[in-house]
């Protein structure tokens, strides 16, 4: 067995107790970006993919954190939950007693670096055009501010660049505003969502409410894994022509550097 093979088989095994937690709890998820397409187009994990993501509503979110930290073996898992464990807005359930070390992460050591999966919360957003492209700008400008100040590492200078320019919300209100502003929404009924964080252009981040909708269960390995509701539309969205093969130098390991399985 290869060890990237090795590592998809952690991951399932975190991604089987994530979904019972899921399960017991009546709280709707979805597989994310290239999970999505590995479930679509492989049944399983792209070859050479080497994590699983997964996104949920404003809602649901909330009450999987609680239910994870209430409900979650803690001698087996460690929830980083976003803001709060770790700087940036998403979660990461991780192994404990395992090492995966990322190509681009924080510098400081005491965070857990078990393997893990990445837990996105989707925003409720406005029907406007103009007011939903505002509070995509507050969530960007609120990303650089977060990885520019706590230690992000990265060797991209464009990212560099663009963590820099985040330096005015060091100003307490100017901080606080868009943080209000990039979660205005939340908590009320709105016809679109949105996964601001997670997407990097605007227009493959904005999706009606019912592309979602009531989670479709597929194969994914071995079980049954949920995606979007109307899957056709968000993978097309956001990628275009998703069953289409990427050029083969560009099937490479997007985060590992370094890894133990640990007792795994």
């Amino acid at each position: 067995m290869t060890e990237l093979r090795h590592l998809q088989l952690v991951i399932m095994q975190i991604m089987k107790d994530i979904d019972d937690i899921c399960r017991r709890n009546d709280i709707d998820y979805y597989l994310n970006g290239g999970s999505a397409i590995g479930a679509i187009r492989h049944k399983g994990f792209i070859p050479w993919d080497d994590d699983l993501d997964i996104m949920m509503t404003y809602d649901n979110y909330e009450r999987f954190i609680k239910a994870c930290r209430e409900q979650l073996d803690p001698q087996k898992y460690y929830v980083q939950e976003g803001l709060k464990d770790w700087p940036l807005n998403y979660t990461k359930i991780k192994l404990i007693g395992t090492c995966f070390d990322e190509r681009e992460a924080y510098a400081k050591e005491e965070w857990q670096k078990g393997i893990f999966i990445d837990v996105f919360k989707m925003d409720n957003t406005s029907s406007n055009r103009l007011l939903q492209f505002w509070q995509y700008a507050c969530a960007k400008y609120r990303v650089c501010y977060l990885m520019g100040k706590r230690t992000y590492k990265s060797a991209n200078w464009k990212k560099k660049i663009f963590m820099a320019s985040a330096f005015p919300q060091n100003i307490g209100f100017i901080r606080r505003f868009f943080e209000w502003q990039s979660e205005l929404y939340n908590g009320k009924h709105t016809e679109f969502i949105a996964s601001f964080y997670e997407s990097k252009r605007f227009k493959k981040c904005i999706f009606r409410r019912e592309v979602f909708g009531k989670p479709l269960r597929v194969q994914f390995e071995d079980t049954m894994l949920p995606v979007p509701a109307d899957y056709d539309s968000y993978l097309t969205t956001s990628f275009g022509d998703y069953m289409k093969l990427p050029p083969e130098e560009e099937r490479q390991l997007k985060h590992l550097t370094k890894i133990d399985f640990g007792k795994y």
